[in-house]
C-alpha cells in the first residue's frame, strides 16, 4: 500500500490471488509497475519475461497444463501490441488467460499520451471480452470479471486489453481483455 492510501494495484493484485491466480507472466513497463509491488505484497509469483507476446505465451501454457486462467501483464501501447499477437494463439487453443494491460491515464486520453492507442479496440476481435476499467477503484471487480468471463462458457482467453481506465497508483490507467473462442460473436 502507498503512503497515499490503497491504490488500484492493490485491488487487482489482491483479487487476483482471492481468485486463485498464482502467477503472472509479466514484461515491466511504466504504465504497470505498481502491480510489481501489490503482486509480492499479495504472494503473487512474478515470472517476468523478455517478450510482450512471450508473457500471453507463457500463461496461455499454464493455463493449458494447470487449467487454471493464466495471467499475462504487459505495459500499454506497443507492448500491448505486442501481447495480442500471442493473445491470438490462445483463443485458438481456447485456454482461459486474461491480459491486463497498462494504458495512459483515462483523463489524458486522445491528447497524445505516452504510448496511446485504443488497446481495447485492438484486442476485441480475438477476446471474449475486452474493456477499459472506469477507475482505481473499479479494478478489482474488472479483474474479477475477466477471470470469470475467461473460465465461463467455451474456454477462453479474457483480455484485458487497452485502458483501466484508472489509476495504478500515480501510473497510467490499464485494461484486461478475453479471447474469444473461434467461430463466436463478440458479446
Amino acid at each position: 500500500m502507498s503512503a497515499r492510501g490503497v491504490r488500484g494495484a492493490d485491488g487487482l493484485a489482491r483479487m487476483l490471488a482471492r481468485c486463485g491466480a498464482r502467477r503472472v507472466f509479466a514484461l515491466s513497463g511504466n504504465h504497470v509497475m505498481p502491480v510489481f509491488d501489490a503482486a509480492l505484497d499479495a504472494g503473487l509469483a512474478l515470472i517476468h519475461v523478455r517478450h510482450e507476446a512471450a508473457a500471453v505465451h507463457m500463461a496461455d501454457a499454464w493455463a493449458r497444463i494447470t487449467g487454471e486462467p493464466g495471467v499475462a501483464l504487459v505495459t500499454g501501447g506497443p507492448g500491448h501490441a505486442n501481447a495480442v499477437a500471442a493473445l491470438y494463439t490462445a483463443a485458438m487453443a481456447e485456454s482461459p488467460l486474461v491480459l491486463l494491460s497498462g494504458q495512459a491515464p483515462n483523463s489524458e486520453l486522445g491528447m497524445g499520451a505516452f504510448q496511446e492507442m485504443r488497446q481495447a479496440d485492438v484486442a476485441a476481435p480475438i477476446a471474449k471480452a475486452s474493456w477499459t476499467c472506469a477507475n482505481a477503484s473499479s479494478i478489482a471487480a474488472d479483474v474479477a470479471r475477466a477471470l470469470r468471463i475467461s473460465r465461463s462458457g467455451r474456454p477462453g482467453r479474457s483480455k484485458r486489453p487497452g485502458r483501466w481506465a484508472g489509476r495504478l497508483s500515480a501510473a497510467p490507467s490499464s485494461a484486461l481483455a478475453a479471447a474469444r473462442p473461434p467461430g463466436t460473436r463478440p458479446p
